[in-house]
């Protein structure tokens, strides 16, 4: 009686891993992801503005408060929608370092992850005569070579160090936009995809001249699925 009981649940999950895969629309790719980033916030300058204004001077100075740069490692979901767009959900965890400029210069480290939707907008079919050279009088043959567009909402959460915390400023939640571009490479059935994209997030914790916090970040990924 047993051996029968486990019958039926071995016969399903044969069934669903032999399920037909012909229909690309209906399959879904996992894959892992590298990246560097640097992240910007930017002074606007317009208290500033009103200040010298007062004193007779039209000066305007657009000053650099905060650099952040380091490292992530992400793991993400490539799922076809139809022949021009395919969903993109990611996960990625940052190793990061912050130089605050104050009448001090603070530095700190943290720890961000990230959750982005975004969407992959396909520019062109895939091109089945690609190839990339890697050598003089040496190519590397492609299956196919396909560019495409990102774009998508993002949230990060940003953990600083206790030393950070102590000085009196916050762990930060950020919300905000992604817009990249990428480059699908596939390797008979094995894709490598490099990326640029840019962002833009704004927080409420550690305001900067008495306002939200702006970040504006670059970062290069790497994605291999």
């Amino acid at each position: 009686m047993k051996f029968q009981n486990y019958i039926l649940p071995v016969f399903i999950s044969t069934n669903l891993i032999g399920q037909n895969t012909s229909n690309d629309f209906n399959s879904f790719d996992f894959g892992f992801s590298h990246s560097t980033n640097t992240s910007l916030t930017f002074n606007s300058g317009i208290k500033k503005q009103i200040i010298n204004r007062e004193h007779g001077s039209a000066k305007n100075d657009l000053q650099i408060l905060d650099i952040q740069y380091g490292f992530g490692i992400g793991m993400f979901l490539w799922m076809p929608l139809n022949k021009g767009i395919a969903y993109k959900p990611k996960i990625e965890g940052n190793f990061c370092n912050l130089y605050l400029k104050q009448h001090k210069n603070i530095f700190a480290t943290s720890f961000d992850l990230s959750i982005s939707q975004s969407f992959a907008i396909l520019l062109k079919s895939p091109n089945v005569h690609g190839t990339i050279c890697i050598a003089k009088n040496m190519s590397c043959y492609l299956t196919s070579k396909q560019p495409y567009l990102l774009i998508g909402p993002k949230i990060n959460l940003k953990k600083f160090d206790k030393r950070f915390i102590n000085k009196g400023f916050e762990n930060e939640i950020s919300m905000g936009f992604l817009f990249g571009y990428g480059i699908k490479y596939e390797f008979h059935g094995t894709c490598f995809s490099p990326e640029i994209i840019y962002s833009i997030a704004s927080t409420n914790q550690n305001k900067i001249m008495d306002s939200k916090k702006i970040v504006h970040s670059l970062t290069v990924v790497l994605n291999f699925f």
